[in-house]
């Protein structure tokens, strides 16, 4: 039981670092200067650059497997498309609305997931996901730019884009989880990034010209393909194998909340008191979700520390 507690907080964790990484997105993305097609191609080509160099070494060396994972390469696709179909909306819908509708995708992950184990999800975390979705609805709705967002046309195919970057969000979430344990994770990595890049390669060659503005935007790039498609991938990757999609739901729900604390604090963007009082709900909603685990982890300290000083 403890084995299993501990391999479940670690997972908590690896998710909790992902978002983390995931809301510094927004920064790296603006210092850039590149249009959003090449800092989403930039986001799997880097990771792919990185696990088929490593994966070319293990060959050469005869260690690893990287031979074809159906698996790994459905669920590269899938987050290809979410990525695709998320900017798509952003076009057309206004950013809060936006923002909100993939979160969608792990309550219907939830769903998927359900229906495999046949059995219900844990009404404590649907309780603490829809809790940590109407933080954000805050945080989004009370944004000062809503107004303006809202008098933007086309809603309709913007919801529609917004949907389906849920849906197919919700089919990587439930594809990393589901992956077999005998999918080693540089084999899982190398096939997703690779679909990841294939997906997102036909709108970057269709976006117009230049790419970016300045040459300095490719160092951020780079950064985007080491932070995003490497050692968020793998988070992801790690977390899902070990915690449910509700729960990694909760917990990503704080990559939208470091994006506006991080445009407050470093782009100096103004916030309202609905955006803080919608962030104070997602903090306190993540905190609900892992008192457990920190309690357990406390619990174990104080043991240890019993049994040094008996011994």
């Amino acid at each position: 039981m403890g084995k299993k507690a501990s391999e479940h907080a670690q997972a908590l964790v690896a998710a909790f670092i992902a978002a983390m990484l995931m809301g510094t997105l927004c920064v790296l993305v603006r210092e850039a200067h590149s249009c959003a097609q090449l800092s989403s191609f930039a986001r799997f080509s880097g990771g792919f650059i990185v696990f088929g160099i490593t994966a070319l070494i293990c060959r050469l060396r005869g260690m690893g497997n990287t031979n074809f994972s159906g698996v790994s390469f459905f669920t590269g696709v899938s987050i290809g498309l979410c990525i695709l179909f998320y900017y798509m909306a952003f076009l057309h819908a206004p950013a809060g609305l936006v923002a909100v509708l993939p979160i969608l995708g792990t309550f219907l992950a939830g769903f998927w997931e359900s229906l495999i184990e046949k059995q219900r999800p844990p009404r404590r975390d649907v309780m603490l996901l829809t809790s940590a979705s109407i933080g954000i609805l805050l945080v989004c709705c009370f944004s000062p730019n809503a107004a303006a967002d809202s008098q933007s046309n086309g809603n309709t195919i913007g919801v529609i884009c917004g949907l389906l970057a849920g849906l197919f969000y919700s089919f990587y979430l439930v594809g990393n989880r589901y992956t077999p344990s005998s999918v080693c994770m540089l084999r899982r990595m190398y096939w997703q990034s690779l679909a990841g890049t294939l997906v997102l390669l036909g709108p970057l060659l269709a976006a117009p010209r230049p790419w970016i503005a300045e040459s300095s935007g490719w160092f951020w790039l780079a950064a985007i393909g080491l932070l995003q498609g490497v050692a968020v991938l793998v988070l992801i990757a790690y977390a899902m194998s070990r915690l449910r999609s509700l729960e990694y739901g909760i917990i990503v729900c704080m990559e939208p909340t470091e994006a506006t604390i991080l445009g407050w604090a470093v782009y100096a963007e103004s916030t309202t008191l609905g955006q803080w009082v919608g962030l104070a709900i997602v903090l306190a909603t993540i905190i609900a979700k892992s008192q457990r685990h920190i309690g357990w982890r406390i619990r174990c300290f104080i043991a240890r520390r019993s049994r040094r000083r008996i011994a």
